[in-house]
């Protein structure tokens, strides 16, 4: 009988220490992202296709700040201003002297910006959370969506220490967009 229950633990045990492991690495990511209030930073970003070949590349700087403030500038060719106030989105297009406005949530609501900008309390809810160390002290964390209908089928966001460093997003299209 104390085999046997041994065996039952031991069983239990091995079933549930990945459960346990992923959900004290959503805890690690909603941590990391809940202490984060603000973020300042100057991108580099580039788009590439599924053969990795670069589809487009752009520059800026970018301020984000709990709840849904963004102010997000990209440098010629493609001079772009992207504002939000948690309610409306402002997008200026320099090249066609054109401002769109548009409802914040119709167009964040399901962004990743909202890792940086919105609540964490149901990051796990959202996403399937792991992790892995890189070179030079890097965290990598990788977010599977949990609803198919998902604008990214994957997300890397890599820390150093507490700081996000970049971001890397797959489409359904097999295009990746790096951040850095």
């Amino acid at each position: 009988m104390r085999i046997y229950l041994r065996a039952v633990i031991a069983s239990l045990l091995l079933i549930c220490a990945p459960i346990a492991l992923a959900d004290s690495v959503t805890v690690q990511l909603r941590q990391l992202l809940g202490d984060l209030k603000s973020l300042t930073a100057r991108f580099d970003q580039r788009v590439t296709d599924a053969e990795g070949f670069e589809i487009q590349a752009m520059t800026g700087t970018m301020t984000v700040a709990r709840p849904g403030n963004i102010y997000w500038r990209s440098s010629p060719p493609y001079e772009q201003v992207l504002v939000a106030d948690g309610k409306t989105l402002w997008l200026y297009d320099k090249d066609l002297e054109q401002v769109t406005v548009r409802p914040f949530m119709k167009d964040i609501a399901n962004s990743p910006a909202m890792l940086f900008i919105g609540d964490t309390v149901d990051l796990d809810k959202q996403y399937r959370v792991s992790r892995a160390d890189g070179e030079n002290g890097i965290s990598i964390y990788t977010l599977i969506p949990k609803d198919g209908s998902a604008v990214y089928v994957k997300l890397m966001v890599s820390f150093v220490g507490k700081k996000p460093v970049a971001m890397e997003l797959w489409d359904s299209l097999g295009q990746i967009t790096h951040i850095a």
